[in-house]
């Protein structure tokens, strides 16, 4: 049974991008105005320290969704963990994904700077979708997931709002965290996921540090 386990955990990995040997990938959308210097959000993540115990601090390739989510406000989150945020106002975007210990484990986060005022407009629209993402799915039984009605504890206030979803990918229990918080002009995406159901301290705990690197962004 363990190895089957290892298996599916091993295949799950792969279907979302936590096992990719890739550089952080950052896409200069045009040069920053009032937000910070372009070319600073890789940086963060690249160096990231204080992950909770049991996260490799070493930056993977961005997240890929284990599936193209049918309904719109899922594919706005599932898109901006993934690197692909709201585009108006952009300055700079980055992603990477982090390993954790348990089966299937994996941070998903999504970070980019915004000229201007437009990041709280991002946020209010990404907090919406989390609203309205009530079902994840990609078509088939196989590919489910489906949000708690409780708020995710630990997460919450003006500038962050998180969800649990939960059911199967590939046919296989599936367990994720999505959150989303601003800090200053930066938005941050998150996905906290695996086939051992996550755990929503270690998502609080994420949360709270990437809100405090990515604030550095402003300085």
């Amino acid at each position: 049974m363990r190895i089957v386990h290892a298996a599916v955990a091993g295949c799950l990995v792969l279907a979302t991008g936590a096992c990719g040997t890739g550089r952080v990938t950052y896409a200069a959308v045009r040069a920053s105005g009032k937000a910070a210097d372009a070319n600073r959000p890789r940086t963060v993540l690249g160096r990231m320290d204080g992950l909770p115990e049991g996260f490799f601090s070493h930056a993977r390739a961005p997240w890929r969704p284990p599936f193209r989510p049918r309904a719109r406000a899922c594919r706005l989150l599932f898109d901006a963990a993934a690197g692909r945020p709201p585009r108006a106002g952009l300055g700079g975007t980055t992603a990477a994904t982090y390993q954790g210990a348990h089966a299937g484990e994996l941070a998903g986060v999504g970070v980019a700077v915004y000229d201007g005022g437009e990041a709280a407009g991002h946020l209010a629209a990404l907090r919406d979708a989390l609203s309205h993402c009530a079902t994840a799915d990609g078509g088939t039984p196989y590919d489910r997931l489906t949000a708690a009605r409780t708020p995710l504890p630990g997460v919450g206030g003006p500038d962050a709002a998180g969800r649990a979803l939960s059911g199967r990918v590939g046919g296989y229990p599936y367990r994720m965290h999505v959150v989303v918080a601003r800090s200053g002009h930066t938005l941050i995406a998150l996905v906290h996921a695996g086939l051992t159901p996550p755990d929503p301290a270690r998502t609080a705990e994420l949360t709270r540090l990437l809100v405090r690197e990515v604030g550095t962004l402003d300085a």
